[in-house]
């Protein structure tokens, strides 16, 4: 049996908080299925009227809009991640441990070799983020750092980010969709 390839995508938000409330979004996706879904996210950007823009730069109704045509995704259910943690500044280790356990999680057991990708990582955190990762047994072909504009893919994560927060601090928009992604399969919050 060939190993799977996986492709990760990891984005953030909470530093902000100075600590306070910090969460990591993961997506993933297979090596068949990547450059159809990258297609499908971006006709959704473009149909949404989210387009590139940050989250906290979008307005609720494309917020809204944009959700609601994940969940017409199928193929990106069961492959979005995240991990919510208080009182931590210790944030790299923390977007490591969250891309392993949503690895682990969506692997089940299967032989696979991942490539990682995560917003804003500088080419001297790299290191870092492997020897956590390796420290985890997560097997991986390269970690390399992303910015929003350079992908569909990080600019979900940065969605789902924003997003999983919104609804993690009460914003009366996610309730309803973020039970259809937990509904549908679409998201597993982590431990």
């Amino acid at each position: 049996m060939d190993k799977l390839k996986l492709y990760c995508y990891a984005d953030e938000t909470g530093p902000d908080t100075k600590g306070k409330l910090f969460l990591v979004a993961v997506v993933i996706t297979t090596g068949e299925l990547r450059e159809a879904i990258e297609r499908g996210l971006e006709e959704l950007e473009e149909r949404s009227g989210k387009g590139i823009l940050k989250w906290r730069l979008t307005s609720i109704s494309k917020k809204q809009s944009y959700l609601n045509g994940i969940l017409r995704i199928g193929a990106l259910q069961g492959s979005l991640f995240y991990t919510l943690y208080k009182d931590t500044k210790d944030y790299l280790k923390l977007v490591a441990k969250t891309l392993a356990k949503a690895i682990i999680a969506f692997s089940q057991n299967r032989d696979y070799q991942a490539t990682i990708y995560i917003d804003g990582l500088r080419k001297t955190e790299i290191k870092e983020v492997v020897r956590f990762l390796s420290a985890e047994s997560i097997k991986r072909r390269k970690v390399k750092g992303l910015r929003d504009e350079s992908s569909a893919y990080i600019r979900l994560a940065d969605a789902l980010a924003g997003f999983f927060r919104d609804y993690e601090e009460g914003e009366s928009y996610t309730k309803e969709l973020f039970q259809l992604f937990k509904a549908r399969n679409f998201v597993k919050k982590l431990q």
